[in-house]
């Protein structure tokens, strides 16, 4: 067993913990925004054009802390994410991965390379994924180990998070100028700000199940990871008790 595996079980742990923060704020978001188009829809029902006093008041100020607070936990989120990626990544050397065809760099840098970013974690993601899986050792010791694994099929868990993950940052580049704009606009139409919290909820439901597939897919490649170490450890402590035999 090489010296330089290190678990990534304490940045999955941060991660998880963020993670579950953001359903939490995801869910009490939703909840208000149901209830501040209700508001709404009973002040259309009265005759009432604008609804200046609910943006400046309790309701539009709610909906901007909220957001506040979920723009500061995503940033926190990506960056002990990406610890974890790139030390997953990292670690595939030494759990018997040969001739990879990315380096932990990548894991990092595939985010904010324009146009590439739109595939390249994706692929980070499945070399990962092929590298860390125990099932899949035997495979990649073998002379043609790293020819096979490196045209294996993306796993489903793995397309099912980055498809959610391109979705819910593309509502919410397109929401979060638009909550922005609340800050500077004194006056917003009831149809707008009805508008605003259908794209809220929207957001905030394609949230959980991403975060949902997020979680069990960094439990698994952490769980994996070290069940491959004891595997190769195991093996190399057979490997020199016949050697000692011979």
């Amino acid at each position: 067993m090489r010296e330089n595996f290190v678990p990534v079980t304490r940045p999955a742990q941060w991660v998880k913990g963020l993670l579950i923060a953001k359903l939490v704020l995801s869910s009490v978001s939703i909840v208000v925004a149901i209830l501040q188009t209700e508001i709404l829809s009973m002040t259309a029902r009265s005759g009432s054009t604008y609804v200046e006093e609910i943006a400046n008041e309790s309701s539009a100020q709610r909906i901007l802390i909220i957001q506040f607070l979920m723009g500061w936990l995503e940033i926190w989120t990506i960056v002990v994410f990406l610890i974890w990626f790139f030390r997953a990544h990292k670690n595939l050397s030494a759990l018997g991965g040969r001739e990879l065809k990315y380096s932990p760099g990548w894991a990092v840098g595939g985010f904010f390379v324009p146009f590439l970013s739109l595939v390249r974690p994706l692929q980070v993601m499945r070399e990962v994924w092929h590298g860390s899986d125990p099932s899949g050792l035997e495979r990649d010791l073998g002379p043609a180990g790293p020819s096979i694994r490196n045209y294996l099929n993306t796993p489903s868990l793995v397309g099912w998070w980055w498809s959610l993950f391109l979705i819910t940052a593309i509502i919410a580049g397109f929401i979060l100028p638009r909550v922005s704009q609340m800050q500077y606009s004194p006056i917003h139409t009831i149809f707008e700000m009805k508008i605003l919290n259908y794209l809220i909820i929207l957001s905030d439901l394609c949230e959980i199940p991403y975060v949902l597939v997020t979680i069990t897919l960094i439990n698994r490649i952490t769980r994996w990871q070290v069940q491959r170490a004891e595997r190769i450890r195991h093996i190399s402590s057979q490997a020199q008790l016949d050697t000692s035999f011979d």
